[in-house]
């Protein structure tokens, strides 16, 4: 049993407040690495329902796009998943997801939920924070060259391949 499952019997009626830690192998955030967390979980049970706010606060592992060193990026967001008796149809958007409840182990579990909040959290652009600026914007960056190069004069040079090509157009 994962550290987000827990048995529906043990959730008492009304509200009540579990925290979880995570450890690094608690969740597999292929391709990235889950370095740990807190999910602080609210939950409020009723007869016909139980409704799971949570918020979590975790470390993952990213290698930067630019410089491709590997650094932690601290993650944080919220989520409510709502636990039914009666649903037809299951279904999720950004802010919250509708649930069955699985009779069969009478447990509910928000490890999928709380995985792919994380996961969608992830910047698009990887970069070190060494790379962004106070405003948190991407600092700009320049292009080096080291040593001599051949155009160092303003002269264009021509691949002799090219040179006898344009001789057989003309």
């Amino acid at each position: 049993m994962s550290k987000l499952e827990f048995n529906i019997v043990e959730i008492p009626e009304g509200e009540s407040r579990r925290t979880v830690e995570l450890s690094d192998e608690d969740l597999d955030l292929s391709p990235h690495t889950f370095v740990g967390g807190e999910v602080e979980i609210l939950f409020y049970r009723t007869l016909h329902f139980i409704r799971v706010n949570f918020h979590v606060d975790s470390d993952i592992e990213l290698t930067c796009d630019r410089s491709l060193e590997k650094y932690i990026q601290p993650v944080e967001s919220d989520y409510e998943v709502v636990f039914k008796v009666d649903v037809k149809e299951e279904k999720e958007d950004e802010n919250g997801a509708v649930r069955r409840f699985n009779f069969s182990s009478n447990t509910l579990s928000i490890e999928d939920e709380v995985r792919d909040t994380i996961f969608l959290n992830v910047p698009i652009k990887k970069l070190h924070p060494k790379f962004i600026d106070d405003e948190g914007k991407p600092k700009d960056f320049d292009t080096k060259s080291f040593g001599a190069t051949e155009n160092d004069d303003d002269t264009e040079i021509v691949d002799p391949r090219w040179k006898k090509l344009k001789e057989l157009k003309n």
